[in-house]
């Protein structure tokens, strides 16, 4: 049950200085809403303060790129002193521990409480835990940047080794085809690359014509398909699938998340977390406060398409609510779906197109491109980009 000593209403108390808008959070959600905030002429003198620890944000769906060194971690994970100069965000380096939405004030784990007069909560998702023995200490994940660091570093290492090798990766949704394609790549044929899942097809909620594309990319690397399969068991060289142990020499996991755990005064969730709020993306009896992404029970998908989208709304109606007009609906529009699968090669499945291979991958870092967070670091990575185009064309000439 919601915790509601008061209803907040913009539209009926006045604030009596410049709004102070707060933003715990910077992946998707969080960094875009406070980006998008400074498109709007009203909120020209609000304070906005962005709480993430981390020192880097990360462009997820790019991450791929840089186990086949088509990318380079600034390009992927640009730190956010460089992406916030600028700009009039103040960024805060902490955790934030507990939200009490009584008070208004986030209180931080290394700082003083930080009081706001607008809230918006974009805590994202964290790896699901798994009950697999030995899972925790011999596979790697593949979601924060330490993650792909060191995953990469494991890649490196078995590109050297002489004698032939496998990888499994658990878990044929999105990330898992991506991870394989990419894994198989980078080491070529003497390396044997298992994608391994419990149901009977890879890419569950994608488009038939998206599933056949990948079908096709991992059949050409001779990936082996794994389906109806269940891990019993992982260790340092060898892995158990349905109680038969194999030889393996590496496990990336890319099994799901699941939404981070809300903190703070008590509100209504869902049987997965994630916090319920008006089609608005408000918080249930709190109008100055917004949740949205993997944290928020909304009927979208929990992608970074969908964060982008939700962070523009996010936005607009800060600007909206605090002129004291009504916010709008948060209305998802599913542009399409888009996979790496493989080196310079993709998937691409928007409005009855299909795109696959080189010409999909061309279009997917393209579509990319044009939604990284800034205009700066977009002119960055295009330039590079072209660099290494032109270098190409003139090593062939």
């Amino acid at each position: 049950m919601i915790l509601a000593p008061s209803k907040f209403s913009p539209q009926k108390k006045a604030i009596g200085h410049a709004p102070r808008i707060v933003i715990v959070g910077g992946g998707f959600g969080g960094l875009y809403t406070a980006l998008y905030l400074q498109k709007y002429h009203q909120l020209q003198n609000a304070s906005i303060t962005l709480i993430e620890p981390r020192q880097n944000f990360l462009f997820t769906p790019l991450l791929y790129e840089v186990l086949t060194d088509e990318m380079l971690l600034w390009e992927v994970a640009p730190s956010y002193d460089s992406l916030l100069a600028g700009t009039t965000i103040q960024w805060c380096q902490d955790w934030a521990d507990y939200i009490d939405l009584g008070q208004q004030q986030v209180r931080l784990r290394q700082a003083e409480p930080l009081a706001y007069d607008y809230l918006v909560v974009a805590t994202g998702a964290k790896t699901r835990p798994l009950s697999i023995p030995g899972l925790p200490d011999h596979a790697l994940t593949f979601r924060s940047l330490d993650d792909v660091v060191g995953v990469k570093a494991r890649l490196d290492h078995l590109a050297r080794i002489s004698s032939p090798v496998v990888v499994t990766v658990m878990g044929a949704g999105a990330s898992g085809v991506e991870l394989a394609t990419k894994v198989a790549d980078r080491l070529g044929p003497r390396a044997t690359v298992r994608l391994v899942d419990r149901s009977e097809q890879i890419l569950k909620l994608f488009p038939q014509g998206l599933r056949r594309q990948a079908l096709r990319a991992l059949k050409q690397r001779g990936v082996a398909l794994h389906l109806k399969t269940t891990v019993d068991e992982v260790g340092a060289n060898h892995i158990c699938l349905n109680g038969e142990p194999h030889v393996n020499h590496l496990t990336l996991g890319a099994t799901g998340t699941e939404p981070m755990p809300w903190s703070g005064t008590a509100v209504t969730t869902n049987e997965r977390g994630q916090v319920s709020v008006r089609p608005t993306l408000q918080l249930q009896d709190y109008d100055n406060v917004f949740v949205i992404g993997d944290a928020a029970a909304q009927a979208s998908p929990d992608t970074a398409q969908a964060a982008y989208q939700a962070a523009a709304t996010v936005a607009r109606n800060l600007a909206k609510i605090s002129g004291g007009r009504r916010p709008h609906r948060f209305r998802y529009i599913h542009l399409g779906d888009m996979l790496a699968l493989g080196k310079g090669a993709g998937g691409v499945c928007s409005f009855g197109l299909n795109l696959g291979g080189r010409l999909g991958g061309l279009v997917r870092r393209m579509v990319y491109l044009h939604r990284m967070p800034t205009n700066h670091h977009r002119f960055k990575v295009a330039r590079r980009a072209l660099r290494l185009v032109l270098g190409q064309r003139s090593a062939r000439t």
